[in-house]
């Protein structure tokens, strides 16, 4: 029976080199991929699975790309630029994460949770109670999207266009990667405009009461009229939430496609 999945068990005297190097970037993506690099995901588990995701893609990579016979230097570089490649990928879907993080931590000022911090079990940092309900909900737009179907598919995909080893991180890399900082600058502002806006409107309705009334407490007024404030602006936005974040799942797999391209050296769209 000649099943491609046979060869793994075949392993010529260059073939553990290139299992390497396909474990080197398949664990580069798992690293930074959204929810998989979550601390309640034991390190066990994870790299089992980068072992199993790499055996899966031996086969394929191995049939139609051959690793030439490299001194130990070569090898480690082509290691690092392997998992390079990877983390990449997987820090490009990441940063929507960040957005609703950003956005998360600017809603939660204006509606005043900012003063109650609890830690984000999708990362590792600390964001206000709303930031951390809007990453909850951008985790389960990521399952419904299948995002992390397409994010493997462009793993796959990869080795297409970037070469084991044959990757290259030059001016356009760079500027990519700061134009998916830029991005994720700008989605995070979407998500916490409505909470800005509605912010500032209810902070000029308190500002005018407190001078045709002076002898109302603001400060005791204040704050539970913003939590109230905020938590319906939170039920009203969640169809708009829902819309944008799915909406930057599905731009996933063609940003994770330009940005193979660009570290082949190709550019991108």
């Amino acid at each position: 029976m000649n099943s491609p999945f046979l060869s793994l068990f075949s392993l010529s005297r260059w073939d553990p080199e290139l299992f390497v190097l396909i474990l080197s970037r398949t664990s580069g993506v798992l690293i930074a991929m959204p929810a998989f690099n979550s601390r309640a995901v034991p390190a066990k588990v994870k790299g089992l699975v980068a072992v199993a995701l790499s055996a899966l893609l031996f086969p394929v990579v191995g049939g139609h790309m051959a690793f030439r016979d490299t001194d130990y230097d070569t090898l480690l570089l082509s290691i690092l630029t392997e998992f390079v490649v990877g983390v990449s990928m997987g820090f490009a879907a990441y940063l929507i994460f960040a957005a609703v993080a950003l956005g998360g931590q600017l809603a939660g000022v204006q509606a005043g949770f900012g003063i109650v911090d609890v830690i984000n079990p999708l990362g590792v940092a600390e964001v206000p109670l709303l930031g951390n309900f809007q990453t909850q909900v951008a985790f389960l737009i990521f399952l419904a999207t299948n995002a992390q179907y397409a994010m493997l598919w462009a793993l796959a995909r990869s080795y297409d266009v970037v070469g084991v080893g044959g990757a290259t991180f030059g001016g356009s890399y760079f500027a990519g990667i700061t134009d998916l900082f830029g991005h994720m600058m700008s989605l995070g502002l979407v998500l916490a405009s409505p909470f800005i806006v509605g912010g500032v409107i209810l902070n000029l309705v308190l500002g005018f009461l407190s001078k045709m009334m002076p002898q109302m407490n603001l400060i005791s007024l204040g704050l539970p009229v913003m939590v109230i404030g905020g938590l319906v602006l939170t039920l009203l936005g969640l169809p708009f939430l829902g819309t944008v974040l799915g909406q930057a799942m599905d731009k996933i797999a063609p940003t994770l496609d330009d940005l193979v391209r660009v570290m082949a050296g190709h550019g991108g769209q």
